[in-house]
C-alpha cells in the first residue's frame, strides 16, 4: 500500500526518498538526489520540509492517521479488535515496514510512538477530546510507564512479525496480543 497524501508535492518528495531508500543508505541520500527523483527544485522541496529527517517524521505521522482510520474502520474497541486492527494496518504497509527496518530507520516511528499512538487515540474517539488538560495530565502520569512498557512489546512483537516468513495474519495475532496481556 502506498502512503496517502492530499497534496502532490509533498507525496512526490515522500515517493522520491522511498524510492532512494530501496537503493541507497539513508544517510547517504542527499536533497539534490531526493528533488531529482522528484522531478522538483530544491526550493520546492524546502517550501514544504526543512530536511529528509523532517520528511520521514511527516511520513509517521501520516502512517498513524491511517492507524486512526483503520480502527475507527473496524470500529475497534476492544484490545483484540485493535489489535487485529493494528496488524492488519501494518500488513497493509508491510513494504515500508520492511523498508524502514531494513535501512535502520525505525527509530522515526519508535522516538515518536507514544505521541503518535496518542493522537491516533483521539482521532479514533478511544480518547475524549473533551476531557481537560488537567485530567489528561494526571491520567498521563499516572499511567505512561504502563502504557510506555506495554507499547514497546507491543512494538518489539511487531517487529518480530514482520521479519517472519509467513507472517502470521493479523487475527492471529491478535489473539496472541489479548493471551500476553491477560
Amino acid at each position: 500500500m502506498e502512503i496517502k497524501e492530499e497534496n502532490k508535492t509533498r507525496k512526490w518528495i515522500i515517493d522520491a526518498l522511498f524510492a532512494l531508500l530501496k537503493r541507497r543508505d539513508y544517510r547517504d541520500i542527499t536533497i539534490n538526489q531526493i528533488v531529482n527523483q522528484a522531478g522538483l527544485g530544491r526550493r520546492t522541496f524546502y517550501r514544504y520540509f526543512k530536511s529528509k529527517d523532517e520528511v520521514m517524521e511527516y511520513t509517521t505521522k501520516l502512517l498513524m492517521n491511517d492507524f486512526a482510520a483503520k480502527i475507527i474502520a473496524n470500529s475497534a474497541d476492544t484490545l483484540e479488535t485493535v489489535a487485529r486492527s493494528y496488524f492488519e494496518f501494518w500488513e497493509g504497509y508491510i513494504d515500508i515496514l520492511l523498508l524502514l527496518n531494513k535501512a535502520h530507520l525505525l527509530y522515526f516511528v519508535e522516538d515518536h510512538l507514544l505521541s503518535l499512538i496518542y493522537e491516533a487515540a483521539l482521532q479514533s474517539g478511544h480518547v475524549s477530546a473533551e476531557i481537560s488538560k488537567e485530567i489528561l495530565e494526571k491520567q498521563y502520569e499516572q499511567y505512561q510507564y504502563e502504557f510506555a512498557f506495554k507499547l514497546a512489546g507491543f512494538w518489539k512483537v511487531t517487529i518480530l512479525w514482520c521479519s517472519e516468513s509467513p507472517r502470521k495474519r493479523p487475527e492471529e495475532m491478535s489473539k496472541i496480543i489479548s493471551a500476553i496481556l491477560k
